[in-house]
């Protein structure tokens, strides 16, 4: 029992001794930063007593108006940090542990915990050219629009932004100047020409739904449905069409009426009969519509229009 008691004492003794003479090593929870080495037994230096760091401490060596311009003894740093001299000043209230930590290993890195732009004062939360003055993209877009980067741009993500196409004005940029590489390959917009705006069909609104002029690439009579799938079948691409959904004639009969007339070319209908009337025709090219070609879509009885492909005169270009 004495000897248990006096093994007990000279623990004590031993860690008592630790705690005065070595306190770092008998209490620390990890190694400090290579710029607090010297602290490292100097608790106080930020701790209060019998409590945690505190922001007050923290600032006796880091005043907020010398930090990325001045190191804690007063010199210049080798390189100015202009920004996060800027960053530091702006935060309010000052509480250093709101994005730093310590005992977290000896490269400073590790001291940096996170950061929120919610620290900083309201009136500078959207004045991001404040710490951002340097870092405006040099592309076509950003150029043309204003300098509030909040109009698109969140606190919680550079990407991921909004746009609003009214921010570029009355630029003469084409869709294609900001969108080259988004261009659709589906069998309509392959079929288009170079040339085409996008504006023709499509508003900066929304890409979805589109507004397709019909009217402009094949004119129809008045009598044929307004849905597309009336006329195209999805998933085959918009230069495939057929005329049998409405016109009733078989495909054998639209054959034996063209050959009757010595016509070998009709499996594409638009390619004469522009405006999908049958009576309204311009065969290979002779003649106007409503002259003498009408003859041969008279005696032909019902238009008679088979499932197949615009013509290189008729596709949407």
């Amino acid at each position: 029992m004495k000897g248990t008691y006096i093994t007990f004492l000279i623990a004590l003794a031993a860690g008592l001794a630790l705690v005065v003479f070595a306190p770092y090593n008998a209490v620390t929870p990890g190694v400090l930063t290579g710029g607090h080495e010297k602290l490292k037994n100097d608790c106080y230096a930020c701790h209060a007593a019998m409590s945690g760091p505190t922001a007050e401490k923290c600032m006796n060596c880091h005043k907020p108006g010398d930090i990325g311009i001045k190191t804690v003894s007063g010199n210049e740093p080798e390189k100015k940090n202009t920004r996060s001299n800027l960053l530091h000043k702006s935060i309010k209230p000052e509480n250093c542990f709101d994005c730093h930590t310590e005992h977290n290993g000896a490269s400073r890195e590790n001291a940096i915990l996170k950061f929120s732009h919610s620290l900083l004062a309201v009136s500078l939360q959207k004045q991001c050219y404040t710490c951002h003055q340097d870092q405006k993209p040099d592309d076509k877009i950003h150029k043309l629009v204003s300098k509030s980067c909040s109009d698109c741009h969140n606190t919680d993500g550079w990407k991921g932004a909004g746009f609003n196409h009214s921010l570029i004005g009355t630029s003469k940029l084409n869709c294609t100047d900001c969108h080259a590489g988004d261009k659709p390959q589906d069998d309509l917009h392959a079929g288009l020409s170079t040339d085409t705006s996008c504006s023709e069909c499509h508003s900066t609104e929304a890409w979805k739904p589109s507004n397709y002029d019909h009217l402009k690439y094949f004119l129809f009579d008045g009598n044929h449905p307004s849905d597309c799938s009336g006329c195209h079948t999805p998933g085959k691409g918009f230069k495939t069409y057929t005329c049998y959904n409405c016109h009733e004639h078989t495909p054998d009969r639209i054959a034996s009426k063209h050959r009757k007339e010595g016509i070998t070319d009709f499996e594409n209908c638009v390619k004469c009969h522009r405006s999908g009337n049958e009576h309204d025709i311009n065969y290979n090219g002779g003649g106007k519509r409503g002259d003498s070609e009408k003859k041969r879509g008279s005696e032909g009885g019902e238009g008679e229009h088979g499932d197949r492909e615009h013509g290189e005169d008729n596709e949407h270009d």
